[in-house]
C-alpha cells in the first residue's frame, strides 16, 4: 500500500460519507486544492478501495451503514504493516468519547461537522506533511535497515540509569532469533555466546564505561542450527552535555564470511596445497619463534631434512596424479609419526622437514630418524601399484652455541646432500667436514668446465663378454676425469654434479664421437663384430637436434650404425612417451641399438616396456651381486632374463664378480655379461691387448660391412 502512495506526484484522497451531498461538497473542495479524489458511500467499500489505490489519505465520516467509519478504520489498520495512511474522520460529535474513540479505532485527526472549509482545508495539508515526513523516516528507516542487511549488522544500545538493554530487529535477525523468544536481550547472549565470551563483553563495557574508550572484540555466537557465526562487537560512550555517561551504543556485525576468507587465505599462504601440511613460509616462522624460546637451550630442537630418493622416477613412470597422491600419502604418515609439539613441513616438491623439540641429544634424533626412514622403506600400494621409496635425512641439532637459524637451515641441507651423494637411503648428522665438502663440490664444477677445454677427459672401456663363448661382444663406454692434480677422478664424483649444471650435454656428446671414432679404428683392424654400448643421459636425449647429433657423428667417424647400442635409462624414456617412442623408433631404421639400462630399479609398467622400440635388457648389478653359489637370492635376475626373451629381446648382465654369477646366467639364458671378474674399465690401449689376447679378430673372408652412407641412400 505504501509504496504505491509514496510514488504519486499529486496526492490521492479518499473521501467516504454515506451523505451524497456531503461527499460532493467534500469532493469538490479537494479538487479545488488540486488533490485527485475517490470516494465511497459506506466503511466498506473505503476497506476495499484502500486496499485497491493506496491513497495519501483518507477523510471518512462516523456514521455510515453497512460498516461504520471506527469499524473501517480497524480494518484498514489490521492491513497496513509498516508506514499508516493518514485518516481524517468528520462526526457530527464534539464529545471527549467521540474522540478517544475514533483515535482508538485509528484515526490521526478528526474534525467536527459541519465542515469549515478553511479550517478542513488546513487539516488536509497538516496531515499530508505528516504523513510526507513520516515516509522520510520510514525510507530512511528501510535505507538503513538494507544497509544493516547487506552489512549484516545491528544496532544496540544500554541506558545506564534504566539499566536497560536494546537490540535492534537486524541484531535478531542475524542472529536467527525472535523478540518473543528473547523479549530481554542478554538472555540471547546469555544463550548464544558462551560464558567465557559474555564474560569478555561485560569487561570491555565496565573498561569502556570507566576510562571513556571505546571498546571492538570479536566474539562467537552458536545458532540453533549449530553453526559458529563470528561476531565483531563495537561499543561507544553517549555523554550529556555535563560530559556524564548516559548510555552505551554500539554495533554487532555477523563477519563469518569474512573471518572464513582471512583464515582460506592464510591458510594458503601458510599451507601446502597439495599435503595440507605446513609450508616452507610457516615452517621457517615456527622454526624463528621455537629459538627464541628459552627451552632451545634447556631442551634442545633438532632440525630434520628431508628429500625423497628418485622421485623424479615416480612421476615419469606412473604420471603427476599418482605421484602427488604418493606425496599426500607419504605426508599423512609422516604427520602420524610425529608428537603434536613437533611440526612437519613440505618445503619443496620432494622434501620435507621437521622441526623437533625437547630433543638434545644424537640419541633422541636417531631414534626419530629411525622411525621416519621405515616409513619410507615400507610397501605403499596405491590404485593399483606397489610403490617403493627411500629417503635421505639431513640432521642438525641446537646448542647454547648453535642456535642461528640460516645456519642451522644450512647445516641440515649439507647433512642431506651429503647422504644423497652416498646413495641415499639413510640420516647423518651434520659435521664440520661437509662444509668443505660443499666447498670441494663448487671447485669441481668450476674445474670440470675447464676439463673438456684441457683435454682431461677420458673414456675407458669395459668388455661385454658372450656367455656361452667368453668372446667380447662389444664394450661400454665410460667417461673418465683425469685430473692435473688429482689424478684419476671416479664418475661417481662428477656426474651427478655435471647433470645437475647441464654439463652433461657436453660431456656425453664428446664421449659419444671419441667412443665412435675409437670403435671405427678398431674396426678397420679387424674386430669388426665389436658393438660399442654409449650411455645416453635424460638431458642429452631430450635435446631438440639429439638426433641430427647422432647422425652427424656417424657420418664423420664413419663407423656403421649397427654397431653402436644407445644405453638409455627408464627415467629418459618416461618422460613425453610418444616422441619418446619416435625418436627410439628412427634410431632403430639407422640400424643402432637401444638398450634399457638399470631395468628393474625404476617404476616404468610392463605394458610400456612392451611398446619401446628396444634391443637389449640390462640386468642391473643389484640383481646379480647377491647371487650365492647355490644359486639363490636370483629370483629377480632369473625373471628378467625370462621376461626379456619372452619379448624377444638380448640380455646384458651387470657387475659379474664370481664364476657361480656366469653360471647362473648361463643356466638361465643369458646372453652377455660385464663386470670385474672378466675385467674393469680400461684405457683404450689396455682394452685393445685384451681384444688381441681375446683372439676375435675376423678372418679376412668376412664380407665387409655395408658403409654408412651407402645405407643411407637405401633409407
Amino acid at each position: 500500500m505504501n509504496e504505491m502512495a509514496s510514488s504519486r506526484m499529486t496526492p490521492l484522497l479518499l473521501v467516504v460519507d454515506d451523505e451524497l451531498v456531503g461527499r460532493i461538497y467534500i469532493e469538490k473542495a479537494l479538487q479545488s486544492e488540486g488533490y485527485d479524489v475517490i470516494t465511497a458511500e459506506n466503511g466498506q467499500q473505503a476497506y476495499e478501495m484502500a486496499k485497491q489505490h493506496s491513497p495519501n489519505m483518507i477523510i471518512m465520516d462516523v456514521m455510515m451503514p453497512v460498516m461504520d467509519g471506527y469499524q473501517s478504520c480497524v480494518a484498514i489498520r489490521a492491513e497496513e504493516d509498516q508506514l499508516k495512511v493518514p485518516i481524517l474522520m468528520l462526526t457530527g460529535l464534539d464529545d471527549i468519547e467521540s474522540v478517544e474513540k475514533s483515535f482508538d479505532s485509528g484515526a490521526t485527526d478528526f474534525i467536527v461537522k459541519p465542515v469549515n472549509l478553511a479550517i478542513f482545508k488546513q487539516r488536509v495539508q497538516n496531515g499530508l506533511k505528516m504523513w510526507q515526513a513520516d515516509l522520510e523516516i520510514y525510507q530512511q528507516h528501510m535505507r538503513q535497515s538494507h544497509a544493516y542487511g547487506i552489512a549484516k549488522m545491528g544496532y544496540w544500545d544500554w541506558d545506564k540509569e534504566t539499566n536497560k538493554l536494546y537490540f535492534s530487529d537486524e541484531i535478531y535477525t542475524m542472529l536467527d532469533a525472535t523478540r518473543e523468544e528473547f523479549s530481554e536481550p542478554r538472555d540471547l547472549l546469555d544463550v548464544r555466546a558462551s560464558a567465557d565470551d559474555v564474560e569478555r563483553i561485560k569487561a570491555a563495557s565496565g573498561a569502556t564505561i570507566k576510562h571513556g574508550i571505546p571498546y571492538s572484540i570479536e566474539h562467537h555466537i552458536l545458532r540453533p542450527d549449530k553453526q559458529v557465526q563470528i561476531i565483531h562487537h563495537h561499543a561507544e560512550l553517549i555523554k550529556n552535555k555535563q560530559g556524564q555517561v548516559i548510555r552505551l551504543s554500539g554495533i554487532m556485525q555477523d563477519i563469518t564470511e569474512r573471518y572464513l576468507a582471512e583464515e582460506k587465505i592464510r591458510h594458503q599462504l601458510y599451507y601446502d596445497s597439495l599435503t595440507d601440511l605446513p609450508n616452507r613460509t610457516l615452517f621457517h616462522e615456527q622454526l624463528e619463534t621455537a629459538l627464541t624460546m628459552p627451552s632451545r637451550v634447556t631442551d634442545g630442537l633438532a632440525i630434520l631434512f628431508i628429500n625423497l630418493d628418485r622421485f623424479k622416477n615416480i612421476n615419469d613412470s606412473f604420471g603427476h596424479d599418482v605421484g602427488d597422491k604418493f606425496l599426500i600419502l607419504l605426508a599423512n604418515k609422516l604427520n602420524q609419526k610425529i608428537r603434536t609439539t613437533d611440526l612437519v613441513a613440505r618445503v619443496g616438491a620432494d622434501e620435507f622437514a621437521l622441526i623437533l623439540e625437547g630433543i638434545s641429544s644424537i640419541e633422541g634424533a636417531e631414534h626419530v630418524a629411525k622411525n621416519l626412514l621405515n616409513i619410507f622403506t615400507e610397501k605403499h600400494t596405491l590404485d593399483g601399484y606397489e610403490l617403493i621409496i627411500t629417503a635421505s635425512i639431513g640432521i642438525t641439532i641446537t646448542s647454547p652455541d648453535n642456535c642461528d637459524k640460516s645456519v642451522l637451515l644450512q647445516q641440515a641441507d649439507l647433512a642431506m646432500q651429503h647422504v644423497k651423494e652416498v646413495g641415499g637411503n639413510q640420516f647423518c648428522f651434520y659435521s664440520e667436514q661437509m662444509v668443505s665438502g660443499a666447498y670441494d663440490a663448487l671447485i669441481i664444477e668450476k674445474e670440470l668446465r675447464q676439463a673438456l677445454e684441457r683435454n682431461e677427459l677420458r673414456v675407458f672401456y669395459q668388455p661385454k663378454v658372450c656367455v656361452t663363448t667368453g668372446k667380447i661382444k662389444g664394450m661400454e663406454a665410460l667417461v673418465r676425469w683425469l685430473h692435473p692434480q688429482k689424478g684419476l677422478v671416479s664418475p661417481y664424483h662428477f656426474i651427478t654434479i655435471a647433470e645437475e649444471t647441464g654439463q652433461i650435454i657436453q660431456i656425453g656428446q664428446w664421449v659419444l664421437e671419441e667412443a665412435c671414432r675409437q670403435t671405427k679404428l678398431w674396426h678397420t683392424q679387424g674386430y669388426d663384430d665389436l658393438v660399442v654400448s654409449i650411455n645416453v643421459s635424460a638431458k642429452q636425449f631430450h635435446q631438440q637436434d639429439f638426433v641430427d647429433e647422432i647422425l652427424k657423428v656417424i657420418d664423420e667417424t664413419g663407423i656403421d650404425p649397427h654397431r653402436i647400442d644407445l644405453e638409455v635409462t627408464e627415467s629418459c624414456t618416461m618422460t613425453n612417451i610418444d616422441k619418446t617412442i619416435s625418436i627410439l623408433k628412427r634410431f632403430r631404421e639407422l640400424g643402432i641399438r637401444i638398450s634399457l639400462d638399470d631395468f628393474g630399479t625404476g617404476f616404468s609398467s610392463l605394458s610400456l616396456l612392451n611398446k619401446l622400440p628396444l634391443d637389449i635388457l640390462k640386468v642391473d648389478i643389484a640383481f646379480i651381486r647377491d647371487i650365492n653359489e647355490q644359486g639363490e637370492n636370483g629370483e629377480l635376475a632369473k625373471l628378467i632374463i625370462s621376461m626379456a626373451k619372452t619379448l624377444g629381446l638380448k640380455t646384458v648382465s651387470e657387475g659379474v664378480e664370481e664364476q657361480h654369477h656366469i653360471d647362473f646366467i648361463k643356466e638361465n639364458g643369458g646372453d652377455e655379461y660385464q663386470g670385474f671378474l672378466f675385467s674393469k674399465p680400461i684405457p683404450a690401449t689396455e682394452f685393445e691387448t685384451l681384444l688381441e689376447s681375446n683372439n676375435i679378430k675376423l678372418t679376412s673372408d668376412r664380407v665387409a660391412s655395408t658403409s654408412f652412407k651407402t645405407m643411407m641412400k637405401s633409407i
